[in-house]
């Protein structure tokens, strides 16, 4: 890719640091580089958060995990906290802290590899959304801190506070409606390119 096609849309100078980065994601993203991600990716759900998750998890448990539902209450944690013994709480406390947060990492890099492979022709118009999908890594570590600092009050009192509960339960839901917007921006994006190729073949 040229330097004239990595330009960005106009942002204020706070911003440069993230049109580095956005334009470092545009200039090394391409099919290849996707499905590495994507396969490094399955590879971490299925050898390593799937197996550290089988530590606190229950098999007559109504929730296996709070991170994966579209917010909670506090309600919903003291449930998930007062059927688990002590090791599992504590084992549920480092994977919010360690493996989920790591995850995190993972899945955000690979959807801002598929965002910019997908919006690459467009990069000069749409600037940094390719690193839309970080705002959902943002609020995925916030609600596991928040977790962590719920699950370790708990150990503490048997107690959790009603605000830090609210902190978790808002920043899960605003994660979750960040998935939906990638989603739907790499559906977007693919959907674009495949319109732009067959513009591209009937002028030739």
């Amino acid at each position: 890719m040229s330097g004239n096609s990595a330009e960005s849309v106009n942002l204020p100078k706070r911003f440069g640091p993230l049109r580095l980065v956005s334009r470092f994601f545009y200039a090394k993203s391409n099919l290849a580089t996707a499905l590495l991600a994507t396969a490094t990716f399955a590879g971490y759900l299925v050898f390593v958060l799937t197996l550290q998750g089988k530590a606190f998890e229950l098999a007559n448990s109504s929730i296996r995990s709070l991170g994966t539902s579209f917010g909670f209450g506090q309600a919903e944690i003291l449930a998930f906290l007062s059927e688990r013994s002590d090791p599992m709480i504590s084992a549920y406390i480092n994977f919010n802290q360690v493996w989920d947060s790591l995850f995190g990492l993972i899945y955000g890099v690979m959807y801002v590899i598929w965002v910019s492979v997908a919006f690459k022709p467009y990069s000069p118009k749409v600037g940094i959304l390719n690193l839309l999908p970080f705002g959902q890594v943002v609020f995925d570590w916030l609600e596991n801190a928040s977790l962590a600092a719920l699950s370790n009050q708990y150990l503490a009192d048997g107690t959790i506070s009603s605000s830090m509960a609210l902190v978790a339960s808002t920043a899960s839901s605003i994660k979750w409606v960040f998935s939906l917007l990638v989603y739907l921006l790499i559906l977007v994006g693919i959907v674009m390119r495949i319109v732009r190729a067959a513009k591209i073949r009937s002028q030739s």
